[in-house]
């Protein structure tokens, strides 16, 4: 399967973008939306606040003149009863300042502890937004890292697999994945399903008589595999005999400029340190078959993103770090181009149309009203709409929240034509096309 322009030129990215661009464009509105509304609700809490305060200082400003006045008064009088008169007023002058200055900054503290369990809750939907939208969501990937742990309980064994992403931008992101959803992971996997035939010479034959160790040749493929780190440079292997027994050989390779180098350890047995360190280019080559075998075994389970474990932007952690607007406009800016060249080679002015074309040659159109993705910018201010301006999805950007005009095609030259009327297209829809 390949993507095409509507206008049949080859589409550059080898999957279907549009689908990507309806789940962002749903969850990052719903995201600048939340943000906007606790931006709002803090200024509204510091007006509030300082209100509040600007009325105990004319509150406390009030009193001092008063009290100075009933005491210049009472010493004029000279009079027990004026005295007595005077310290009554004064008691109760300052209980009634200090009791609407605790209800006053309790209110405050209500109101602030209010606003952070709010904005908590906003965070929270914000994280589970984004998180929708990037287990959903393809994007350019620049560099993947995959980590696996065979985790034994009892009888029963599972393949604990997560996946770290570097995509374009400095964008990152990491998952766990659901590694039994993929049929091949759902049991323990032996090397010899992967590579085989692998013989490393990492074993350890011990000369009783003499006291010495020498290597020999071991045939791995009915060894489990039990730990794995994979990227593109490094790779870390850990693999057991059986599960049942002890007997462990691990793993490190690495890929710089001078070449591909690679090291073994016996984990556990004493006798083993001689034998231990750089392995022979024969096992580095046949390590690193089972290497790439690895990473793409990895590729079914990939798509089985279970839940979001972190993502940041330029190595810093978006949610934690206040970054969540920062992303979506690093998101729109990477988008912008792909969706303006779309729009410019769409045949329809009110659609973005791409095409897939299957290996018989039957192309099908994918496409998108741009109506669908501009009403997603309804509930936004005009700041919020400028965030997604890039996408040119957008032209007319109100100064206040209203519902946009709706979108009809311009009239011939010397005739009238009704607007067309509003098709209804579900997600993903697709219109069959003549083979080309």
């Amino acid at each position: 399967m390949r993507f095409l322009y509507g206008d049949s030129a080859p589409f550059p990215l080898g999957y279907n973008f549009l689908a990507t661009l309806e789940v962002f464009m749903t969850a990052a509105t719903r995201i600048v939306q939340l943000e906007s509304e606790a931006r709002d609700l803090a200024r509204q809490s510091e007006e509030l606040a300082a209100g509040r305060m600007k009325g105990l200082e004319a509150l406390d400003q009030f009193h001092t003149v008063v009290m100075r006045a009933v005491q210049d008064t009472a010493q004029k009088v000279q009079h027990a009863h004026a005295l007595e008169y005077a310290q009554k007023i004064a008691q109760f002058a300052s209980s009634f300042v200090d009791e609407h200055r605790r209800v006053t900054l309790g209110a405050s503290e209500r109101e602030s502890v209010q606003i952070r369990t709010d904005n908590e809750r906003r965070v929270g939907e914000q994280r589970q937004q984004l998180e929708t939208f990037l287990r959903a969501a393809k994007l350019p990937v620049l560099a993947t890292k995959v980590a696996m742990q065979l985790v034994v309980e009892g009888k029963d064994a599972r393949h604990q697999m997560s996946a770290s992403f570097d995509n374009p931008d400095g964008i990152q992101t990491s998952f766990a994945l659901g590694a039994s959803k993929a049929g091949a992971w759902a049991m323990p996997r032996k090397v010899g399903e992967l590579s085989p035939g692998t013989e490393l010479s990492v074993g350890i034959d011990k000369s009783w008589l003499r006291g010495t160790v020498t290597p020999k040749q071991v045939n791995v493929d009915e060894w489990v595999i039990t730990q794995f780190d994979l990227s593109d440079d490094a790779f870390g292997l850990t693999l057991r005999k059986k599960l049942t027994e002890k007997e462990v050989l691990h793993f490190e390779l690495r890929r710089t400029e001078q070449g591909l180098t690679g090291s073994v350890e016996h984990p556990g047995q004493t006798n083993a340190e001689a034998q231990n360190g750089q392995l022979a280019a024969p096992d580095v080559a046949a390590i690193e078959r089972l290497w790439q075998a690895l990473r793409l075994a990895c590729r079914d389970v990939l798509e089985h993103k279970e839940h979001l474990v972190s993502v940041s932007l330029d190595q810093a952690p978006v949610f934690e770090g206040g970054l969540v607007i920062q992303f979506v406009v690093r998101l729109v800016a990477m988008f912008a181009p792909t969706v303006r060249e779309i729009a410019k080679r769409s045949p329809n002015e009110f659609e973005l149309s791409l095409k897939q074309e299957n290996e018989g040659g039957r192309r099908e159109e994918v496409y998108l009203r741009k109506e669908q993705l501009v009403s997603r910018l309804q509930p936004l201010s005009s700041i919020g709409r400028e965030i997604f301006a890039p996408l040119g999805l957008d032209s007319w950007v109100p100064g206040v929240t209203a519902v946009p005009p709706s979108v009809s095609p311009a009239p011939v030259s010397g005739a009238s034509v009704p607007p067309a009327p509003p098709v209804s297209v579900p997600p993903g829809s697709n219109r069959a096309l003549p083979q080309s």
